[in-house]
């Protein structure tokens, strides 16, 4: 592997302050407040399935356009940036997943 260092990094607090901004324009979008938002789309929701659907299509898309690209496979600092990429998608998924089907089940017995 080369001495190849990625360049781009937030502090937590620089992400969740976009998080944040993220989500009163989203809100804004819909015409709802923050919480109004959080709540319509919470664990056990239609749009938190569509969350994590989208992990995965994007995780498998992550995995067959970019680490089985020939030139990612070639190169070792590329294949590490597109693996993490693909591990964080699916972490994301797990994470969803381990609070939203729980949910959904609990909605359907009700």
């Amino acid at each position: 592997m080369s001495d190849f260092q990625p360049r781009v990094s937030f502090t937590p607090e620089e992400t969740e302050e976009f998080r944040l901004e993220r989500l009163k324009e989203a809100a804004d979008d819909r015409e709802m407040t923050p919480e109004e938002l959080a709540k319509a789309f919470a664990p056990g929701s239609f749009g938190c399935h569509e969350a994590m659907e989208g992990a995965s299509i994007f995780m498998d898309s992550v995995d067959r356009h970019l680490c089985e690209h020939p030139a990612i496979l070639a190169n070792p600092d590329w294949y590490q940036l597109a693996s993490e990429a693909q591990t964080a998608l699916f972490n994301l998924y797990q994470a969803i997943g381990a609070v939203h089907v729980p949910a959904s089940h609990e909605r359907e017995e009700k």
